[in-house]
């Protein structure tokens, strides 16, 4: 219902993408989300797939999102 923090930022600290079948494209991002005012970055990966619709517009068909905590 309510999240712990006031805001966000995203740091991407590296993006690698690569070509998939149909046209898609793999994506690989890895970096730090600095939440409020907390000097510590928390670390963040993120893999997500872009795949080609039938009306020639891309769209997110897969996602996953790891938070490197611990």
């Amino acid at each position: 219902m309510a999240l712990p923090f006031q805001k966000v930022q995203h740091q991407i600290v590296k993006c690698d993408c690569q070509p998939s079948v149909n046209d898609g494209i793999v994506i690989f991002i890895t970096g730090n989300l600095l939440v409020d005012d907390n000097a510590n970055p928390l670390k963040f990966a993120q893999v997500f797939q872009l795949v080609k619709g039938p009306t020639g517009n891309y769209y997110c068909h897969n996602d996953m999102f790891r938070l490197n905590i611990g």
